[in-house]
């Protein structure tokens, strides 16, 4: 399972609601239809979550390998 990352307009709008800023702030400031913003902000979340969720199977992973007295190799 790969983690997708996110682009670099999707990062740059993350970045900016991270500060604050709503939808029609951000869309105003880098001159995009609120409605992308909003598009490009829910494609993010879910790319996040699925980076959220894979790093949780990983660390669960690791634990369980620890547990049984065996450590992961990086």
């Amino acid at each position: 399972m790969s983690v997708p990352e996110l682009t670099p307009t999707e990062e740059r709008i993350v970045l900016l609601s991270a500060t604050g800023l709503s939808a029609r702030e951000i869309a105003n400031e880098i001159e995009l239809e609120v409605g992308t913003v909003e598009w490009h902000l829910v494609r993010a979340a879910r790319k996040l979550q699925t980076a959220t969720a894979l790093q949780q199977h990983v660390q669960r992973a690791v634990r369980s390998a620890r547990s049984r007295g065996r450590e992961p190799r990086e």
